[in-house]
């Protein structure tokens, strides 16, 4: 045992001795090693890895919801054609959905400019609260998605979700009570740069609505999808 303790401290002692530059070959520089910031947060739970994979907060109420989140959509230069468009919403609001129906399908496919000027003769609080909503997203569009001209632009998408429902109690005669529903609901509307189609829902007409020809588009583009290693 003594003998082999020997050895094994020689061993040490002509190893230490050593010069171990020497041992790099000359054609080859040193490694250096150095500590990278991890790509991920593990310590949030994400829906995807960038933030138009994320929800995004609303301007006001800072809420988090999914349709702001395609302004911060950036798509590959393959030589396609995509006109400049804007998501905004506002959500929320003391409104029905139901009611707020009839005022977003009425504006939908009309420029920017008709669908404002139509909005001022209708009497009803989803016409105020659509045209706000419409210029706000024009002051977007030109602030930040550089459109050029606030007029150059058309209603592409409008639409109303339902929102929270608070509920509350009413009295009645006799002490009977029943319950009074204060319904909210979410508006959105994307405008999109250019001139609006001349017919915007001949778009749904055969044969350009196949729902068949839509199925097999979907099913390519989900194919060409890859998942990054890096």
């Amino acid at each position: 045992d003594s003998l082999l303790q020997e050895r094994a401290m020689s061993l040490l002692k002509s190893l230490a001795r050593l010069n171990l530059s020497s041992l790099v070959p000359r054609h080859t520089a040193a490694r250096t090693f150095s500590v990278q910031a991890p790509l991920f947060n593990h310590n949030e739970v994400t829906a995807g890895l960038n933030p138009w994979d994320e929800k995004q907060p609303v301007a006001g109420t800072q809420a988090l919801h999914r349709w702001p989140a395609y302004n911060e959509r950036v798509y590959a230069p393959d030589g396609v054609y995509r006109p400049a468009y804007v998501c905004h919403m506002r959500d929320n609001v003391k409104y029905t959905y139901k009611k707020m129906w009839h005022i977003a399908n009425f504006i939908r496919g009309q420029s920017v400019e008709e669908a404002l000027k139509q909005l001022d003769f209708v009497n009803k609080k989803g016409a105020f609260i659509a045209a706000e909503v419409i210029r706000e997203a024009q002051e977007l569009a030109v602030k930040e998605h550089n459109v050029e001209f606030r007029s150059n632009l058309w209603v592409a998408e409008s639409f109303a979700t339902k929102g929270m429902v608070m509920k509350g109690i009413r009295r009645h005669a006799r002490q009977r009570m029943s319950m009074v529903r204060y319904e909210y609901m979410h508006y959105y509307v994307r405008l999109e740069e250019g001139s609006p189609p001349k017919d915007y829902w001949a778009t749904w007409a055969e044969p350009e609505f196949n729902p068949t020809r839509m199925l097999e588009d979907w099913v390519k583009d989900h194919r060409k999808k890859s998942i990054p290693f890096e």
